[in-house]
């Protein structure tokens, strides 16, 4: 079965994603400049996804990845807060930011179990035979 193959963009992307009040999706391309850096081991094969609080800028969140994987979950810190991720790889041994992303707000949850499970008083009435 021959191999699909895949179109590399001209620029760098990263893109902050959110999946649900738990979790972020951030989605990365690399340009074929970019990618063949990581084939020749100009940067190490591996990439750290950083999670920043918009507001003041502080990180929140880090996880590594292969540099090919394109895409990664992040665990949201806090829900209801506004987010953003940089992309950071090693060349000669130092982190350098290659890319950041746009911002995102977390999804809060629906509230508390006894919130959701709240009725009003009509709606008790309306059961009633």
């Amino acid at each position: 079965m021959p191999q699909l193959s895949q179109t590399l963009p001209a620029e760098d992307r990263l893109v902050l994603l959110p999946k649900n009040p738990g979790a972020f999706f951030v989605l990365w391309l690399f340009s074929a400049s970019r990618a063949e850096a990581f084939r020749s081991g100009a940067l190490a094969g591996e990439v750290e996804l950083r999670l920043f609080f918009q507001e003041d800028k502080a990180q929140a969140f880090s996880r590594k990845a292969a540099w090919d994987a394109g895409g990664a979950y992040l665990d949201v810190p806090a829900q209801g807060k506004n987010y953003s991720a940089a992309l950071y790889a090693q060349r000669g041994g130092e982190w350098e930011k290659l890319l950041e992303s746009n911002f995102s707000a977390a999804p809060a949850a629906a509230g508390m179990a006894e919130e959701r499970a709240y009725a009003s008083m009509e709606f008790h009435k309306r059961g009633l035979p």
